[in-house]
This record gives structure tokens, C-alpha cells and sequence, in this order.
């Protein structure tokens, strides 16, 4: 039979992809994602598996037995490092087209509507949101004219300010050069960037195994495949923390610029990213790392003085009102109870983690630095606001990485001559266990129940041109997606309902109600005796999901 080395090879690849496909489309359960208006989907793994043992036949044949084992050995890689990057590579790779097939694409809540609009308003050249109704509502109060995750600007009230901080916003920007979807895909490529800043930093602190297994782990963690499908800034604050760990040692300038761009992600991740300052080894990288962290600060300070009128103003309030010791008690029930349920007893390892750091000769520096910032970050969010749902793990995203390699590195370090072994069972036992977690804590559904806000917000961009439409949750999503101007229905006053939509049509305007099927009661309680809160006539539209969500136009009565 005819040799051919680069066809065969070509085979080989097919064949890895195609198995990847399948090992994918087991551990989700399925899927199916619109790409370029063509929808690829996925539910019976066999096919791919035929596919790849076919292409794995076809290389053999076309290679030779030798060129064939050869050429397997190149994939797998021909030396430990070698085999421990492609592990990391291949886990980068899968949470990139995880992220990707199970994204949201919707600026739908609080969080991800503020990143969407905010991103929206820096590509237009603004700091904050134009005001939607100049002129036609002069009496309103100003919070009616913010939507969902922003508030009154201090200086203009009928301007809206972000509650969340900028980063991810200035991240997504050079995504509008492409489209407006493609604000979407910055998460996920930020997600696949932790995965292997993960590696880089076991291999760093420990050794290729320990980076590889804790790059795996991190990979599968439910928490972490949770926030990586939602356009948030928990997976990117993780990314660039753990960059300015990898980087300090060796790279401060890099590390410092990290650090600037993770205090834009996240204004309390200062303290947790300055502590890389330990792992320096001289005043000239010290200087390097400042240097690299002046930026950011520098655009943070300019951008709250812009829009909240000072230079260390926020839009989450009262810092006394956020952190308190009272929280302390609640949170500690909590936090740990959360990671013990999602992320098996491995964490716990991360406690004989300083006893491990100190017998690590020129290594500890780096290590105690690490530990340092995931101790400040855990009592950072001990004393945060109390919260009662598992994915406020999210909070805690920053440190994971970080943890999972010391856990790693720990448990590795028992019976060093087996250190493959013990990372293989640790990964064989911990991973099932993740995405059995991530499948049934709905990760996998959460494009489903978000779609809600995408096909809300494409009906919203069919209204009329003069349409305003008065919507809570859907606020963001008809702002972002429909391109429609709105109303906060819960902040016009109760016996001021009828008045609006009066004023709203002598401007010229359509007024119209968008009501999430939870909002309805509430908001026929609030605006009892007004004609227009009775909802007494059929919407125009009901979307029908995990969600409903019905569109009503306010009839001229």
C-alpha cells in the first residue's frame, strides 16, 4: 500500500478529534450550538467514536506499524513534560469548546447585562449609559432609567452607571469590531487561559504531573464550567490572578500589568494580587511590577471619578454596608459546606500546604506568596455579604486554581515515586464526581433557561422605532439585544403608572410591558387601581421557556 507520512498524520488528527467529539458528547449529556447560522449538534456518541476508529485504522494503513507508533508517540508526547503540556493543552482545548457550545450568549441578569451594556457604551465612546428618554420624563425618578446592574449616575441622574467594575467590559470592547456576539467568546478564551496558566503554575510551584492533574481538575470544576459559559468577570479575575503568580518570579513587568488588569476585573483583588510582591527576588522587579500596575489603577481611579464623582467610589455602595463581621459566622457555614458538596474533601489538602511550601528549597518564596493571597481572598469574602446559592462559589474562582495545585501537589508528594499514579486516581476519582455535579447543578442548562433574554430582546428589536419598553429582569437583554429603549417598571411610582404611559404617548412614544411570569403578581400588587397594572387585555408575544416571558402593549385607554 502507497506510504504517505502526512496524510496518515492528517488521519491521526481526525481521529483525535473525532474521539474528543465523543468524549465530550458523553460527559454532557449531548449538545447543539448555532455557528454561522447553521446549527451542529450532537446526542448519540457512537458515531463520532466509528469516525475516529475508522481515521485511527486508515493512519495505520497508510502509515506502516512503525511510522504508526511513531507517530502516536509524537501525539502523546515523547517525554513526561511533553505528555503533561498536551494534558493541560487538550483540558484548555475542551473547556474552550465547552464554553463556547454552552455559552449563554445573553446579557440577561444583573452581572452579565451590566458587562454587555457597559462593553456596548466604551465602543460608543461613553463612560456611562445615554439617558433613554431625553426630555419626556423630567419628573421620573432617576432609577427608572436604569436597567438591570446599573444605577443613577451621581453627577447626571438620568444618566445610568455600572454597579460592577470595568475590566471585563474594556476586555470585550475589540469584540465589537467583529460583531456584537462575539462579546460572548471573551470568557471562554479567558476560561481556556486559566486552564493552562494553571499548568504553568504547578510546573512552576511543584512539577509537570502536579500542573497537568490540577489543570485537569480545575477544567471539570462545576463552579468554574458554571461561570465559563456566562459572559462574567469570575473567570477572567481568575485567569489574570493566577498570571500574575506565574509571571512575578520571573516576569514582573508582565506580572504587574496582570495585576492592574485583574484590579479592573475586581477592585478587591488588589490586596490578593499585591502579595505576588513576595515572590519578587529584588527591588528592581519590584520596581518592574509596579511600574505594570500603574496603568490600571490609573484608569480604574479615572474612570470612578467620571462616573461615581470620586476616585474610590463604586458602584456596589457602602463598603461598611458590603463587610461586616456579622457575615462572618453565616459565610463560614456556608463557603466550605458549598466546596466539600461541589469539589470532593480535595481541597482540604491545601491546609498542610505551608508545611509542604517551607520543604520546598527556592521554591517557597512563590509558594508562600500564592497561599498568602488565597488566605486574603477567603477572609476577603468571609466578611462579604451573606448569600444563599452554591454558585456564589464564583467569588472564590480566584483562588481555586492556586488551590487545586497545592491540594495536588500534596497529595503527589505522600509517595513520591508514584507521583503519575496518585495524580492519575486522583484525576480518575475527582472528575466523574465534577461533571456528575456540573450536569445535575443545571451548568448544561444554562443556555436553555437564559435563552429567555435573547429571544425577548429579538422580539424587542421588532417593535416599532418609538417603542419604551417598562421591564425588570428583561431590562438588559431588550437594551442589549433589542435595541430598545426602557423603563425600570419597579421604581415608577405606584399611583404614577397611568401618568407615564399618558406622557410617554404625547412624545410620540409606544409604550409596552415586558413581564417575567414571576414579575406579573408583583407587579399588578404594585400598581393596583391603575388601569394599565391590571395586564386585563393579552400580550402580543408569549415567550415560552424555562422562563415565560409576556410582552404586552399598552393599550390607549
Amino acid at each position: 500500500m502507497l506510504r504517505s507520512p502526512r496524510a496518515g498524520r492528517f488521519c491521526m488528527a481526525l481521529a483525535l478529534a473525532a474521539a474528543a467529539w465523543t468524549l465530550i458528547t458523553v460527559l454532557t449529556g449531548g449538545f447543539s450550538v448555532l455557528l454561522a447560522g447553521y446549527r451542529l449538534s450532537s446526542r448519540d456518541p457512537f458515531r463520532p467514536l466509528v469516525i475516529a476508529l475508522a481515521f485511527l485504522v486508515v493512519a495505520r494503513l497508510v502509515l506502516g506499524a512503525a511510522e504508526f507508533r511513531r507517530a502516536a508517540a509524537s501525539a502523546i508526547g515523547s517525554n513526561r513534560g511533553e505528555m503533561a503540556a498536551r494534558i493541560a493543552l487538550a483540558a484548555a482545548a475542551c473547556v474552550l469548546i465547552v464554553a463556547i457550545a454552552w455559552n449563554t450568549r445573553a446579557a440577561g441578569g444583573s452581572d452579565s447585562s451590566c458587562y454587555a451594556l457597559q462593553a456596548d457604551a466604551f465602543a460608543h465612546g461613553r463612560a456611562s449609559l445615554a439617558p433613554p428618554l431625553p426630555g419626556v420624563l423630567p419628573d421620573a425618578p432617576p432609577a427608572v432609567f436604569a436597567p438591570t446592574g446599573f444605577i443613577p449616575s451621581p453627577r447626571d441622574p438620568h444618566e445610568a452607571v455600572p454597579i460592577c467594575g470595568p475590566g471585563l467590559a474594556l476586555a470585550m470592547v475589540p469584540a465589537f469590531a467583529v460583531t456584537r456576539d462575539a462579546v460572548f467568546l471573551v470568557v471562554p478564551l479567558f476560561a481556556a487561559l486559566a486552564v493552562w496558566l494553571t499548568f504553568l503554575f504547578g510546573r512552576t510551584i511543584d512539577d509537570e504531573v502536579t500542573g497537568a492533574a490540577a489543570a485537569v481538575l480545575l477544567a471539570s470544576s462545576p463552579i468554574f464550567l458554571y461561570q465559563a459559559v456566562q459572559p462574567m468577570s469570575d473567570v477572567p479575575a481568575a485567569a489574570l490572578t493566577l498570571a500574575v503568580f506565574v509571571f512575578a518570579g520571573r516576569r514582573a513587568a508582565a506580572a504587574g500589568v496582570c495585576a492592574s488588569l485583574a484590579v479592573l476585573m475586581r477592585i478587591n483583588l488588589a490586596p490578593v494580587v499585591l502579595l505576588a510582591a513576595i515572590a519578587l527576588p529584588d527591588r528592581r522587579a519590584a520596581a518592574r511590577f509596579a511600574l505594570g500596575v500603574l496603568p490600571g489603577v490609573v484608569v480604574l481611579i479615572v474612570l470612578n471619578v467620571i462616573r461615581y464623582g470620586a476616585p474610590l467610589a463604586s458602584g456596589y455602595g457602602s463598603t461598611d454596608a458590603l463587610f461586616s463581621i456579622a457575615h462572618a459566622a453565616a459565610n463560614l457555614a456556608r463557603y466550605p459546606r458549598w466546596l466539600l458538596a461541589t469539589e470532593t474533601p480535595l481541597p482540604l489538602l491545601v491546609l498542610l500546604a505551608p508545611w509542604w511550601a517551607l520543604r520546598r528549597r527556592g521554591r517557597a518564596r512563590p509558594a508562600i506568596a500564592a497561599l498568602a493571597a488565597v488566605l486574603v481572598l477567603g477572609a476577603t469574602y468571609c466578611l462579604y455579604t451573606v448569600f444563599d446559592e452554591w454558585w456564589y462559589l464564583r467569588f472564590l474562582l480566584p483562588a481555586m486554581p492556586i488551590v487545586f495545585v497545592f491540594s495536588v501537589a500534596v497529595a503527589v508528594d505522600l509517595r513520591p515515586q508514584s507521583r503519575i499514579a496518585i495524580a492519575t486516581v486522583v484525576c480518575l476519582l475527582v472528575v466523574p464526581w465534577h461533571l456528575h455535579v456540573a450536569r445535575t447543578r443545571q451548568v448544561f442548562d444554562l443556555q436553555a433557561i437564559e435563552s429567555r433574554f435573547r429571544l425577548t430582546g429579538a422580539y424587542a428589536a421588532t417593535l416599532p422605532a418609538a417603542a419604551v419598553v417598562l421591564s425588570g429582569q428583561q431590562s438588559g437583554s431588550i437594551r442589549y439585544h433589542g435595541g430598545r429603549p426602557t423603563l425600570a417598571w419597579d421604581q415608577v411610582p405606584p399611583q404614577a403608572l397611568d401618568a407615564t404611559m399618558t406622557r410617554l404617548r404625547e412624545a410620540g412614544r409606544a409604550p409596552y410591558i415586558a413581564l417575567e411570569e414571576l414579575e406579573e403578581p408583583r407587579f399588578r400588587q404594585r400598581f393596583a387601581g391603575q388601569r394599565a397594572g391590571a395586564l386585563d387585555w393579552p400580550p402580543v408575544v408569549e415567550i415560552r421557556g424555562r422562563v415565560h416571558v409576556r410582552v404586552y402593549e399598552v393599550p390607549s385607554r
